[in-house]
């Protein structure tokens, strides 16, 4: 019987060689081994020490108590487990460890009899390969640990990204208390200043209070809008689209509430095939975050214009706040993960949600930017790969 794996095929295919390997780079894996025979503890270990593109850091154990308690307090990239360990299975293990790990772990159960009936009990208990360790070789591991690798890097690309979340979210909910805490200090000098008959103070307190709730009230819908793009599927839903059709869609949802502020919204398309890979709902979002900041945070009778470049690899999305006045000196800034203190003091506070907001979803496009800035105008100019390779 050939070792079977989750979806029931024999020796079923796992994808082409890391590229780590491949370039020669060892791939850093972590694998917990349980077999209460020493000598095959020793041979799997030996096997696995001489996989060429890996290097493992091998941890065993040699009861189902140590196993259990090392696999409470670790989580591993690889599980190999023997099926019997003395008078008892290690199925108990693999359910618990299946419900832990969530798919984001490789678990193998191993057994000297190849036996149809162990298989089906390892399977349906949460294994990804059953494998009779007679077949235990350096070629069908290579083969285990390339599957092994394609899950860890996904693990480890959920995990950068919750980080990123957190440090995000953590921002926003600073950035927003110091809004409460600026609006709510007004209101009490204010009620001060009432209090000893000050009118012309009131009124100037109050106005101050009111003007930090307005600045409160646009922020809230960028964090909301962020919160809702982080809280979707972390992947890209890629797919090829009209980049100028998609653009021009942007800019004319935004056209009334240019109008509303008195400003000119223009946006200059090309004529040329315009065609790209990548998430186009992702995509209009980011532009709408930074069309509808420009039209709220910008100078008065600053007009906003929109224009793009496609090139063979990135598309490079211009929008400028100065409209079609001539090139203005600007201080430009190269952006790379800043928080939102650092977008305070670059744009000042009222920009700051808007702008951390558009930045989480760059971020999602792999993208980056950079951002000119004179007086209360800003020039931004957003990068974003084409992910060209994909389409041929």
């Amino acid at each position: 019987m050939c070792a079977a794996w989750k979806d029931g095929s024999a020796n079923a295919p796992i994808g082409g060689t890391p590229d780590a390997a491949s370039s020669g780079m060892a791939i850093q894996l972590s694998c917990f081994l349980l077999d209460d025979d020493p000598i095959d503890r020793r041979y799997v270990s030996w096997l696995l020490q001489q996989m060429t593109g890996f290097q493992l850091d091998i941890k065993s154990a040699h009861t189902l108590q140590e196993a259990r308690s090392i696999c409470t307090d670790e989580r591993f990239d690889l599980y190999l487990l023997d099926y019997w360990m003395g008078e008892e299975s290690s199925v108990s293990l693999l359910e618990s460890l299946n419900d832990a790990c969530k798919g984001s772990s490789t678990i193998v159960v191993m057994s000297s009899l190849d036996d149809q009936a162990f298989q089906e009990v390892s399977m349906q208990s949460g294994a990804d390969l059953f494998l009779a360790k007679q077949e235990l070789s350096k070629q069908t591991l290579e083969l285990m640990l390339r599957n092994i690798v394609q899950a860890a890097s996904k693990t480890q690309s959920v995990r950068d990204q919750r980080l990123l979340d957190a440090e995000k979210i953590a921002d926003w909910t600073k950035h927003l208390r110091n809004m409460l805490d600026s609006s709510h200090g007004f209101a009490a000098l204010a009620l001060n200043a009432l209090k000893s008959g000050d009118v012309e103070t009131v009124e100037h307190l109050l106005s101050q209070a009111i003007d930090r709730m307005s600045e409160l009230r646009n922020e809230t819908s960028y964090v909301q809008l962020g919160m809702t793009s982080r809280q979707s599927a972390g992947d890209l839903n890629l797919r090829p689209f009209d980049v100028s059709t998609l653009l021009a869609e942007a800019v004319e949802d935004c056209r009334i509430e240019a109008e509303q502020v008195g400003k000119q919204l223009s946006f200059y398309e090309q004529i040329a095939d315009s065609i790209i890979l990548s998430d186009d709902r992702l995509l209009k979002e980011l532009l709408t975050v930074l069309l509808r900041g420009a039209l709220r945070y910008a100078e008065e009778q600053s007009d906003v214009s929109v224009s793009y470049e496609l090139g063979p690899e990135h598309l490079e999305i211009y929008i400028s706040e100065f409209g079609n006045s001539e090139d203005p000196e600007v201080s430009n800034y190269e952006l790379d993960i800043p928080s939102a203190i650092q977008f305070a003091n670059l744009f000042g506070s009222e920009r700051t949600g808007s702008l951390l907001v558009a930045e989480s979803m760059l971020h999602k496009l792999r993208g980056s930017w950079n951002i000119g800035k004179s007086g209360e105008n800003l020039e931004i100019r957003c990068r974003i790969p084409l992910n060209q390779d994909l389409l041929n």
